[in-house]
C-alpha cells in the first residue's frame, strides 16, 4: 500500500471522529500555515520507514515499519478542547486501527511541539509494518 493511500485512511478515519475539527493533510509550506479554524486542527503526515533484511535467495522480501506522526494544533492546553484532550482522543482512536494490507497502527511516541501566542502544538506518531516485495517480471 502506498504512503498516499495510507495517510488519506488515516485522515478519513480521524475526520470520521473529529467532525467539529479541521482534519487534512500536513499542508505543503508548514511555516505558512495559521489556524483559522475556531477549535483546532489535526493534521497527518509520513515520518518515515526502516525495513528488516531479506532472508530470501532469489528475490527481496521486506518488512517495511511506517511512521506517521499526527499533529495537533490547539487554541488551549488543558480545557474542553485543548492539546491534552486531543492528543488522548488521537491515541484511542488510532489505536489498533487496520488498514488493508498492514499490521495494526500503534502509538510510538507523543511529544510538545511548541507554543506561540496560545497556539498549542503537540505531536504523536504511529507506526504499522507492510511488505516490500521485489516486483518480479515472469518471461
Amino acid at each position: 500500500m502506498s504512503i498516499d493511500s495510507i495517510e488519506k485512511e488515516i485522515i478519513q478515519k480521524l475526520k470520521v471522529e473529529f467532525p467539529d475539527v479541521l482534519v487534512q493533510g500536513f499542508p505543503d509550506k508548514p511555516a505558512e500555515f495559521l489556524l483559522l479554524h475556531s477549535i483546532g486542527a489535526i493534521l497527518v503526515h509520513y515520518q518515515g520507514s526502516n525495513y528488516s533484511n531479506s532472508n530470501a535467495l532469489a528475490f527481496v522480501t521486506q518488512e517495511n515499519k511506517k511512521e506517521f506522526s499526527i499533529t495537533i494544533v490547539t487554541r488551549n492546553l488543558r480545557s474542553h478542547n485543548g492539546a491534552y484532550e486531543f492528543l488522548d482522543r488521537v491515541k484511542q482512536t488510532l489505536t489498533g486501527f487496520k488498514i488493508d494490507g498492514c499490521t495494526p497502527l500503534t502509538p510510538t511516541k507523543d511529544f510538545f511541539i511548541s507554543e506561540n501566542t496560545g497556539i498549542w502544538q503537540y505531536g504523536i506518531n504511529f507506526s504499522l509494518t507492510t511488505q516490500n516485495v521485489q516486483d518480479l517480471e515472469i518471461f
